[in-house]
């Protein structure tokens, strides 16, 4: 189970609808988090329709800007807790596991208006006692090093941001790949980076996904990078090999000589040992 998330910067291009689907295409995420959409509610149906997705929740623009967009792949997987012009909150329901909360965000992009999106954290951390994750682009740093630039990042929205987190313990998840998911003016004298977008979460939510990975993935069509929140990567994990013994290698040329090393090896040795040479052979081979 994955989460992609992306601010778009809208819908309306032929060519950022078709990288939209090339990442569901390549990603396989059971939910995708869109901001910046600029769409109506028609469009982005359209577009559930092509990604083959069966819920949708859709926040329409605002005039010319804004809107947001949630779609999940099977429809009992999440139901709506609420939402507004800067978040989406659903209950995610998934087989053999307790449910949890994800709340897909987007922080005002004025800075002079960013303690609402600060207050909008508190009041959704008092909304539901659910494990919970939040997803999205947060228009906010939390510390120098996720910003390279010619002027660095004012304090008081640093430690705004970190008093919010820190007030919903709510724990960043790192994020492998670029250090940054968004940039302007490159090439310029002010070019400038900054690690927007982001994924944190509750500790109860970190006991269900403790082997939860944030990847940054590479997009063309908008000044923002994808990030993928992926919670199964436990479960690809290469299993541990079972020695099964094939009757066909007794015809082997060696079989017997391979045999009596192993033997010579592991006689005389307590189990414990003897099951470690057997192994540390068998995983060389």
């Amino acid at each position: 189970m994955s989460i992609l998330s992306w601010n778009c910067r809208g819908l309306g291009s032929d060519w950022t609808v078709q990288e939209l689907l090339g990442l569901v295409s390549s990603q396989q995420p059971s939910f995708v988090f869109l901001m910046e959409t600029k769409a109506t509610t028609s469009q982005v149906e359209r577009i559930r329709v092509r990604m083959g997705f069966e819920g949708r929740l859709c926040v329409e623009r605002n005039g010319r800007g804004g809107g947001l967009a949630v779609l999940w792949r099977d429809a009992t997987m999440a139901t709506l807790i609420n939402y507004s012009t800067n978040h989406i909150d659903v209950c995610v329901k998934l087989p053999g596991i307790p449910e949890w909360r994800l709340t897909c965000f987007y922080g005002n992009s004025d800075q002079n208006r960013r303690q609402e999106s600060w207050d909008l954290l508190r009041e959704l951390r008092d909304q539901s006692s659910l494990p919970w994750v939040t997803i999205g682009d947060f228009n906010d740093i939390t510390c120098q090093s996720e910003k390279r630039g010619p002027h660095p990042q004012p304090t008081a929205l640093i430690e705004g941001f970190n008093d919010s987190l820190m007030d919903c313990q709510l724990f960043d998840l790192g994020m492998e790949g670029s250090r940054f998911t968004w940039e302007k003016g490159r090439g310029t004298e002010a070019w400038v980076e900054e690690r927007l977008d982001r994924a944190v979460a509750t500790p109860s939510w970190l006991d269900i996904y403790e082997t939860a990975v944030v990847r940054n993935l590479l997009t063309l069509e908008s000044d923002h990078t994808a990030i993928l929140l992926d919670v199964d990567t436990g479960a690809v994990r290469r299993a541990k090999k079972r020695f099964r013994f094939e009757s066909a290698w007794l015809q082997e040329e060696g079989c017997h000589r391979v045999v009596d090393q192993v033997w010579n090896l592991t006689h005389g040795m307590d189990f414990q040992s003897r099951s470690w040479s057997v192994g540390a052979i068998w995983d060389d081979g």
